[in-house]
């Protein structure tokens, strides 16, 4: 009989038999894994769930009303869906209507039928709900509706029922109703994802009081719930999209081939920043996929270029497009001889570093060990204790009264978002790591340098970010390049000198996959002093670029032995976690404002950070890394970092 009344209504057997129980956490799991960033509505869904379940709702009313509010693309309409997908076992049991089509009286038609007229075959709201009285109904943007409209729904929260022209009664008491409205929930276009600093900008409060301002107290008292829907935060964005890219992979055209991928963060962060705007939320997400990494790979499938054995397909991007690469862990990249046993000896990985690695890794055994070591010393970092409780603390904060209103939120969001892009970069090692050492890794002495680089490379950053989070740095950076014309340089000299030092950073930039705004570049005319100021994001940007803070000079040769030195002024300063704001110039805005703020601090602290010479010969001092090179080529081609 459960059984029989199970497919009549659509309801699970769980729900109908008094004799099972019913497990709340693998209920609160279903809608988490299809709803990101939104626990107050899991939560609301949840307990109203337990009530059918317990027979505790109010039979003369429908099962549930509800208003989810807030900004678009954040998982309103979603969650209902989820919703009719547990309760009646298929989103298509889900009833919308869209009430900014509901504005004028012939709009009473879609819900009450057409009067004078054939009812029972119209879709008409009262016949659908006829025809299947078990159903979640979608109200979308309730708010753009007619007031006519929303006193026509009083009746149905009140009393569960709704009359049509010809008299007859639809019965919504076994319904579950959902409105969604974005008032006070507007973002305007340019804002950055999540919570802005600047007036005006999302709040819950200023939600609520909208709500508060648009419909009747009588309206509102018979509501079960308001809840309100956040922007996403990064770590929520990362979420998503990591569960879209593995839909991806279940398409028919790349399930039915066994390949292995692996994301780069490089690609994860540009498709973040293509397929997530503040005024569309995650709607344009699925099109940033399509138009970033499907198209390239289908070109590549057409093409009939697919990786054998084993092969992975390694997805990264240079932070204008996505790059689709075969690797080949076996295949070496030169037709050298392999490293001699002593060569590849445990006591060799003592005098190796990441960076060297970063440079000029050869593929030995020994590299391949200790890159092994790197990552489990920052493993054991990562997933320890002490990183839990600090993240954990961090979120506790988010569920303190007032919080979201706090300006102290961005700190502490930043926090956890940049935890979260440190542990995922840290899975991101973990893969690389066994697709190097491959499927035979006794019998291998010899590894691809290109992928053990690339590997260094993620432990690098990874390390670095590490060691700046316990030190309290933030993530990114702004730097400034000023050049100094004086009398003892052309200034001419110092100019190009200067220009070659953004080029530098840009290169740096590109190498370390990070992303780079140029946010003035001017003067160097030999008249004007050069002057440029840039914004960089990345993992530990900050961090590393720090140390570049102070005088680079260049020296010329003079007379006899002597030197002339040119001088450029390099500061690099965090960028705030508070956003910068919705205008078009808010960023450079906001990197002047923090240089003017850090440079009085800053005076009478100036240290010489490097010394170039190309004449006679090449050579680069650095007395704050404690180096000196004649590489002065790889130096200002962004390695600066590395070397020594």
């Amino acid at each position: 009989m459960l059984i029989t009344l199970s497919q009549l209504t659509g309801l699970p057997v769980s729900i109908l038999d008094d004799r099972q129980g019913l497990n709340l956490e693998e209920l609160e799991r279903f809608f988490r894994q299809r709803i990101f960033g939104q626990p107050e509505a899991i939560e609301c869904l949840v307990e109203r769930i337990a009530m059918i379940k317990a027979g505790l709702t109010d039979p003369t009313r429908p099962q549930g009303v509800f208003l989810f509010a807030g900004p678009t693309g954040t998982g309103k309409t979603e969650i209902a869906k989820a919703l009719a997908e547990y309760l009646f076992g298929s989103p298509q049991r889900m009833i919308r209507l869209d009430m900014s089509e509901f504005q004028t009286p012939e709009s009473l038609d879609r819900i009450l039928g057409i009067a004078g007229g054939e009812t029972t075959r119209s879709k008409a709201l009262v016949n659908l709900i006829r025809k299947q009285p078990f159903s979640v109904i979608l109200l979308d943007e309730f708010e753009k509706s007619a007031p006519n409209i929303w006193d026509l729904f009083l009746q149905v929260f009140d009393d569960g029922r709704l009359t049509d022209h010809h008299g007859n009664t639809a019965d919504f008491r076994h319904c579950i109703i959902i409105m969604t409205s974005n008032l006070g929930g507007v973002i305007p276009t340019g804002d950055s994802i999540g919570f802005t600093g600047r007036e005006g900008a999302f709040t819950p409060g200023q939600v609520g009081r909208a709500i508060e301002r648009t419909f009747r107290k009588e309206f509102l008292n018979r509501l079960d719930r308001i809840v309100v829907f956040h922007p996403f935060s990064r770590a929520t964005m990362r979420e998503i999209l990591l569960k879209e890219l593995n839909d991806v992979l279940n398409r028919r055209g790349l399930r039915t081939r066994s390949w292995a991928v692996e994301w780069h963060d490089s690609a994860i962060d540009f498709l973040l920043e293509k397929g997530f705007t503040a005024d569309l939320g995650a709607r344009p997400l699925k099109r940033a996929i399509e138009r970033y990494l499907l198209s390239p790979l289908a070109r590549t499938i057409v093409n009939h270029q697919f990786p054998e054995g084993d092969q992975f397909l390694f997805v990264r991007s240079d932070g204008k497009r996505i790059e689709v690469e075969f690797v080949d862990p076996d295949a070496p990249e030169f037709a050298e001889e392999p490293p001699s046993p002593e060569k590849t000896a445990d006591t060799e990985t003592e005098a190796l570093q990441l960076p060297r690695l970063v440079l000029e890794a050869t593929g030995t055994l020994a590299e391949v060990s200790f890159l092994r070591q790197e990552y489990e010393r920052l493993s054991e970092h990562i997933r320890g204790e002490e990183w839990e409780r600090k993240k954990q603390g961090a979120l506790e904060q988010t569920s303190a009264e007032g919080f979201w209103e706090s300006p102290g939120r961005f700190t502490v969001l930043g926090l956890v978002e940049y935890m979260d892009r440190i542990e995922v970069g840290l899975s991101t090692a973990g893969r690389l790591l066994d697709r190097l050492i491959g499927s035979r890794p006794g019998d291998r002495r010899q590894f691809l340098p290109r992928l053990v680089q690339q590997l260094a490379h993620q432990l690098y950053l990874i390390d670095a970010a590490c060691r700046g989070l316990l030190e309290g740095l933030p993530q990114d950076a702004f730097v400034e390049i000023r050049a100094t014309h004086d009398r003892s340089v052309p200034p001419e000299a110092v100019d190009v000198f200067a220009r070659r030092l953004t080029h530098m950073y840009r290169r740096w930039v590109e190498k370390r996959r990070m992303r780079l705004n140029v946010l003035q570049e001017q003067g160097g005319d030999g008249h004007t002093p050069y002057h440029a100021l840039l914004a960089i994001t990345g993992y530990a940007a900050y961090s590393i670029l720090r140390q570049e803070n102070g005088l680079h000079v260049l020296e010329l040769p003079g007379q006899g032995k002597a030197f002339r030195r040119g001088k450029v002024h390099v500061r690099v300063v965090p960028q705030p976690e508070q956003p910068p704001g919705t205008e078009p110039d808010a960023l450079y805005r906001q990197c002047v404002e923090t240089l003017a703020a850090t440079r009085a601090r800053e005076e009478g602290q100036l240290i010489i950070v490097r010394r170039y010479r190309e004449e006679p010969s090449p050579l680069v001092r650095d007395s704050v890394r404690k180096w000196r090179t004649g590489r002065l080529d790889r130096v200002l081609d962004g390695d600066f970092d590395l070397v020594g």
